[in-house]
């Protein structure tokens, strides 16, 4: 894309976007978080610009919630716009049989370009992919810097990559076990009074508002045992400080009870 060209971009997408957008030489929009009146809005205004191209994360990574990908489509084909999807962290969680936000909103083969990565629901550690319509990957392919000038994975991880899909397609038993426990996580904590944002994927942000208690908190629970992150501004906006818990597959109820005493007896700790 030139400079006749524009990106709307999504304004909670992941910072790898937001990078690829900077580097790219076409104008600039932005629509608030999964906002379809402002993501209508950008779409007007950039309706000067040759080719438009919709940009968002399928699953947002700080607060867990899947973008409303059917009322994109819909105002893409109303503005004439392409639309771009980042499946890093809905891959292999998100859709019946973890396709992605595509197989949830039944628009598989309807998307321009799609990308993700290796390294998460897939387990291979590093690698990722872009895949799509035809004539835009064959584009790539020729004019793609990552992938021409990039040393190629290793064949293990590669070999790795390839087995998880076939996996996906033999079975959901991982899939199924990975949202029940989501679920069970999610309920059990409000039911202890933690404020958890709603997730249709693997991330629990539980909210704690406070930029130095998101530390102290990640702090004491790697002291439990658990290992969680604490995010504060300017990873996420101010005032909205959170610890991400991250669910597995490889969970049983017994390790989500164990973190959610962890949690427990932390907030003793620092709230008293």
């Amino acid at each position: 894309m030139t400079e006749e060209d524009a990106i709307i971009s999504d304004a909670l997408n992941h910072a790898s976007i937001i990078d690829g957008v900077r580097l790219c030489k076409a104008q600039r929009y932005r629509y608030a978080n999964a906002d379809m009146a402002d993501l209508e809005e950008q779409l007007k205004a950039a309706q000067k610009n040759r080719f438009r191209i919709i940009v968002t994360d399928g699953v947002f990574s700080m607060d867990g919630n899947v973008c409303p990908l059917d009322k994109i489509y819909e105002l893409a084909n109303k503005y004439d716009a392409m639309v771009m999807v980042d499946e890093s962290h809905s891959a292999g969680v998100v859709g019946k049989t973890g396709r992605g936000v595509t197989e949830r909103y039944n628009l598989r083969g309807k998307i321009e370009i799609l990308t993700g990565t290796l390294g998460k629901a897939f387990g291979g550690a590093m690698g990722g992919f872009t895949t799509g319509k035809k004539e835009i990957i064959d584009m790539l392919r020729q004019r793609s810097r990552p992938y021409l000038f990039s040393n190629s994975m290793a064949p293990g991880l590669v070999a790795a990559g390839i087995r998880m899909f076939e996996m996906m397609s033999e079975t959901n038993t991982l899939q199924d076990k990975l949202h029940e426990n989501t679920d069970y996580f999610l309920r059990r904590m409000k039911e202890e009074g933690f404020d958890c944002k709603p997730s249709e994927s693997a991330i629990c942000a539980v909210m704690i508002y406070d930029a130095a208690k998101s530390q102290q908190y990640a702090a004491k629970m790697q002291e439990e045992g658990i290992f969680v992150t604490g995010f504060y501004y300017p990873v996420v906006p101010k005032g909205q400080a959170r610890i991400r818990v991250q669910i597995s597959a490889a969970h049983e109820h017994e390790h989500l009870d164990k973190c959610i005493e962890a949690f427990k007896k932390v907030r003793k700790e620092i709230e008293g």
